[in-house]
């Protein structure tokens, strides 16, 4: 079963670098399996409900960290952390309250702030190990984040980095290629158990509707399967 995964951010912080990990991690599990966004809560939900219900289920929530993570809410005022509705503050609270694997990213050589800059509530978050996220070495970052919380490695492969359209031909061809093999293979199969070609037991008519068929039905599943990689929504 594939791992479920919550994003905690900042959308002036870490909007665009936590984006780019969403859709890392969509190559790789359903993107319906990563939380990434508050857009996602329905009107008249009860957001702490929400958010605790979601990183429940979750097997391990990423918490960006920029250099403005701790950025007033206003000018001269206390860092956003600290007040009672801010949603981070919520994220954090309730993923420190379960035994999760809780993993800050820090983007942009941003540091991890120190305890006595943060609420009691919250605080154990400046104890766990972290790992940077820099723009300079992305996919090398990505791919050790990625392999923390799915146990596999991040690095996409070459088909996996298309986009669109591009994305689902990719499949669509291999798809195709996947399905003459395993006429092949059952060719192969009927030839070691009964002596004779696949032709001589189904007819050459047969035998050739089969070679059309094979990639054409490899090639539906392999566009069906193809996620389309689109752009994330995030939050305001």
């Amino acid at each position: 079963m594939a791992k479920r995964i919550f994003i905690s951010y900042r959308r002036d912080d870490t909007g665009p670098a936590a984006g780019r990990i969403y859709d890392r991690l969509g190559q790789l599990i359903p993107k319906a399996n990563v939380f990434f966004d508050v857009s996602t809560i329905r009107g008249g939900e009860d957001f702490e409900q929400k958010i605790i219900a979601e990183i429940a289920r979750s097997d391990a929530v990423l918490v960006f960290i920029g250099q403005q993570w701790l950025k007033p809410s206003e000018a001269g005022g206390r860092p956003r952390i600290w007040d009672d509705g801010d949603y981070v503050r919520a994220e954090l609270r309730a993923a420190l309250g379960r035994s999760k694997l809780l993993l800050p990213v820090l983007v942009d050589d941003a540091r991890m702030p120190a305890a006595d800059l943060l609420p009691d509530d919250v605080k154990s978050i400046a104890a766990r190990n972290a790992l940077p996220l820099r723009h300079t070495s992305f996919d090398d970052d990505a791919e050790n984040i990625v392999s923390a919380v799915l146990g596999t490695a991040g690095k996409l492969r070459p088909w996996e980095r298309q986009r669109g359209i591009g994305r689902r031909i990719a499949y669509a061809a291999g798809g195709a290629g996947l399905g003459l093999v395993a006429l092949a293979a059952i060719a192969l199969a009927h030839f070691w158990v009964l002596a004779r070609p696949l032709s001589a037991s189904v007819g050459d008519a047969t035998t050739t509707l089969l070679l059309l068929a094979a990639p054409i039905a490899g090639a539906w599943l392999g566009w069906r399967s193809a996620r389309s990689g689109r752009a994330p929504t995030i939050r305001e």
